[in-house]
């Protein structure tokens, strides 16, 4: 078994309960687009979208570790090799028609890693392609603050808008339309939020939901250097990853998981399929 681990921020810019979920700018929610801004897209960005808001976090989704059966190669050509999401996939929950808060599907999965001349990419097959959610359900919301601090080193969030508001407050002054009405916007949410009972939004950075996909489609491999000359194709890989630590701001969180790649080492068996609630309206 050969294992990738991968962290890093990714950005989803999309619509909050009670708006529709594809509402384009953000109405009654709390997340809005602000003047200026493109539209609400919904996309799971794990390596740098077109737009981002200042003073937010460097997307981007990386391999931080290699094992192979157990043992670690700290020196593997694929430490740092780009982890992405094809077919701009997003969070299908579309207010609880689909999936109730915590269990939303990411929809489509298709999972590449990317280094150099490298490529390596594989996704889920959905077993009923016209209600494609069943094998991709959340296993609902967790607080892991503690988990979350520890993987992204970050520990109070309160104190990282605190120097947001300090930041955007030394630019309102001098910006330029639309800019200036975009940052008053953030402004507002920012200072209200951290006056708020319980931290606001601010309470979403402790909470995370995980996931456990099989990715059985027909493997994409390009590898000149035999990177991978051990795993076995044929077998499915199996993505178990979580998403958390949200920065209700710059509409950002973060991820950490494993992709594991059978080795063709041993008997073969079965993947488990988790087990979930189907929501077929």
């Amino acid at each position: 078994m050969i294992e990738l681990s991968f962290a890093g921020w990714f950005q989803c810019r999309l619509a909050t309960d009670p708006d529709p979920y594809d509402e384009p700018r953000g109405v009654s929610g709390y997340v809005h687009a602000y003047a200026g801004e493109p539209d609400l897209d919904r996309i799971v960005s794990f390596q740098p979208p077109p737009f981002r808001r200042t003073h937010g976090r460097d997307i981007g989704v990386a391999v931080d570790a290699v094992a192979h059966e157990g043992i670690a190669v700290p020196d593997h050509p694929l430490v740092g090799a780009t982890v992405d999401l094809l077919d701009a996939p997003k969070f299908e929950g579309r207010n609880g028609v689909v999936a109730d808060d915590g269990l939303e599907p990411l929809y489509p999965f298709h999972l590449q890693v990317a280094r150099d001349d490298f490529r390596a990419a594989r996704a889920v097959v959905p077993a009923d392609p016209s209600f494609p959610y069943a094998e991709l359900f959340a296993g609902g919301v967790e607080f892991g603050a503690a988990e979350i601090r520890k993987a992204t080193g970050e520990q109070d969030l309160t104190a990282t808008w605190a120097a947001r508001v300090t930041a955007l407050r030394a630019e309102l002054a001098d910006a330029a339309e639309p800019l200036r009405t975009a940052i008053a916007e953030r402004l507002a949410f920012l200072t209200g939020n951290l006056g708020a009972d319980g931290g606001g939004a601010a309470r979403f950075f402790g909470a995370l939901m995980r996931y456990d996909y099989v990715l059985s489609s027909e493997p994409e491999i390009d590898d000149p250097h035999g990177w991978l000359d051990a795993t076995d194709h044929d077998e499915p890989w199996r993505a178990s990853f979580w998403l958390g630590g949200w920065d209700a701001d710059v509409l950002c969180g973060y991820a950490r998981g494993t992709l594991r790649l059978p080795d063709g080492a041993g008997p073969r068996r079965s993947p488990r399929v988790p087990r979930v609630t189907d929501r077929r309206p």
